[in-house]
C-alpha cells in the first residue's frame, strides 16, 4: 500500500488540469511554506486518506483505500468581482476530477468518486470554498 503514490497521483492530476489564473507557484501543499501575500487567486492541496480495508487474508491480496483529497480555492475579500473567479476556478477544478476519472503514480490508479463544493468561508484577507475530491484506490500489499 502506498499512501505516497496515491498522493502523488491526486496531486499530479491536480497540477495538470489547466486553471485560469493558477500556476503551480499559486498552489499551497502540505508541510511546505507559502505566503499568499499578494495573490488574488490561490489554491491550498490536502491529502486526507480516511480507511483502508484488506481485500483478501494472504500477502498476494489487495487492500482498497478511500480518502479525499481537499482543494481549497482562496480569492481576495472584497475584490469587486465576488466570488465569480472563484466559481471559474472550481469549475475547472472539478472538470479535472469529474466521476470515473483515473490518475496514475507509479503504477497506482486512483478512481475519483465525486466531488462536492461546501459554501464559503471567511479566512483573514481571503473567501474560501472547499472541493472535496473522494478518492477510490486499490494496493498491492
Amino acid at each position: 500500500m502506498s499512501y505516497l503514490n496515491t498522493k502523488q497521483a491526486l496531486i499530479t492530476q491536480l497540477l495538470a488540469t489547466p486553471i485560469t489564473g493558477i500556476t503551480g507557484a499559486d498552489i499551497a501543499f502540505e508541510n511546505k511554506d507559502f505566503d499568499p501575500s499578494g495573490k488574488d487567486l490561490w489554491l491550498a492541496a490536502y491529502f486526507i486518506p480516511a480507511t483502508s480495508d484488506s481485500l483478501g487474508k494472504t500477502l498476494s491480496s489487495s487492500d482498497e483505500q478511500r480518502g479525499i483529497f481537499q482543494v481549497s480555492v482562496f480569492v481576495a475579500m472584497n475584490s469587486g468581482n465576488y466570488d465569480n473567479v472563484q466559481f471559474n476556478a472550481i469549475d475547472e477544478i472539478l472538470a479535472g476530477f469529474r466521476y470515473s476519472t483515473s490518475t496514475v503514480y507509479n503504477d497506482t490508479t486512483v478512481d475519483i468518486l465525486e466531488s462536492t463544493v461546501n459554501n464559503g468561508t471567511e479566512n483573514e484577507a481571503f473567501f474560501r470554498r472547499d472541493i472535496s475530491i473522494n478518492y477510490l484506490t486499490f494496493n498491492e500489499r
